[in-house]
């Protein structure tokens, strides 16, 4: 049976733009395969009958997802970081017709790709890419500035006395 793994990690503490975050998570991709790991006829829902045109954007999905040793060689990279916490989950296949896959995903309003490849030390055999967002992340907290929303009810009902 034909197997795809995504992968994906919850980073700790990670810093964006002058902000640290309690916790974001990262999608890992295969950056630049040629050739899928499972055919398209099996990867993705009624692949004959779309046009060249239609194939395009699930063809690019798919190429993304990891075989299962690839996935297990990058969560193995990973875990060597103690603000990483790495999960392999399989795909079901096949894919939706209209998938699309993190490469074509927007950049930017607190968006944006990591290039784990081109990291000092980097020592897989394929390129992995990541895309995140901190959209929906809460910045961490450095400390009591007394205007968190706590300090600011124990100061209203003190007020209210």
């Amino acid at each position: 049976m034909n197997e795809l793994y995504s992968v994906h990690s919850l980073i700790r503490g990670f810093a964006y733009e002058g902000t640290t975050y309690e916790e974001v998570k990262v999608a890992w991709f295969v950056a630049g395969r040629a050739a899928p790991l499972v055919p398209f006829e099996q990867a993705i829902q009624d692949c004959t009958r779309l046009s060249a045109s239609e194939r395009a954007f699930p063809e690019g999905y798919v190429r993304e997802f990891f075989g299962r040793e690839e996935a297990q060689a990058l969560k193995a990279y990973l875990d060597r970081r103690r603000e990483l916490t790495t999960f392999i989950e399989p795909v079901e296949l096949p894919v939706m017709a209209n998938a699309s896959g993190c490469r074509r995903l927007p950049r930017g309003h607190g968006a944006d790709f990591l290039a784990l490849h081109r990291e000092k030390g980097y020592s897989l055999p394929f390129k992995v890419e990541g895309y995140f967002s901190v959209r929906l992340a809460a910045p961490r907290v450095q400390g009591d500035d007394r205007r968190t929303e706590i300090a600011a009810r124990a100061a209203k009902k003190s007020s209210d006395k």
